[in-house]
């Protein structure tokens, strides 16, 4: 995938998230390519009382690198069919930075694993999800 397919793809994924939880949330999808995608969700709106970053905000973002990449593979529509998440630290401030990176591709189904990170790198949390495929484009 060249830079300009990479360009049009963001731009794509971000245009489809308007007015979806994505949206609400704030969620950025930042980069894509053959097997990965990579987006950004700000720790301010998006916490829990405690003023961390929200568990089910990580999963909004996981959820969302990973479909849109097995969307974008697929050419066609996706679910999620599983997803698991294991939240290792807490953020209170800046970005939570995604990247999705496929697992597994295959006809009807693809998982990916998501990596979390904040602002200086450090491992925040980690998801699984599988996609159904249900057409293929």
């Amino acid at each position: 995938m060249d830079e300009r397919e990479r360009a049009a793809l963001v731009a794509a994924a971000n245009a489809q998230a308007r007015g979806t939880i994505a949206d609400a949330l704030h969620l950025e999808i930042t980069d894509a390519g053959y097997d990965f995608a990579e987006g950004r969700m700000p720790v301010a709106g998006n916490t829990q009382p405690a003023g961390l970053f929200h568990g089910g905000a990580h999963v909004v973002l996981a959820e969302s690198l990973g479909s849109t990449h097995a969307f974008a593979l697929a050419g066609g529509p996706v679910v999620g069919v599983d997803l698991n998440a294991t939240h290792i630290r807490g953020a209170r401030c800046g970005y939570v930075h995604g990247r999705a990176e496929v697992l597994h591709r295959g006809r009807t189904l693809m998982s990916h694993e998501v990596k979390m990170r904040d602002d200086e790198g450090r491992l925040l949390s980690i998801v699984r999800i599988t996609n159904m495929v249900l057409e293929r484009g």
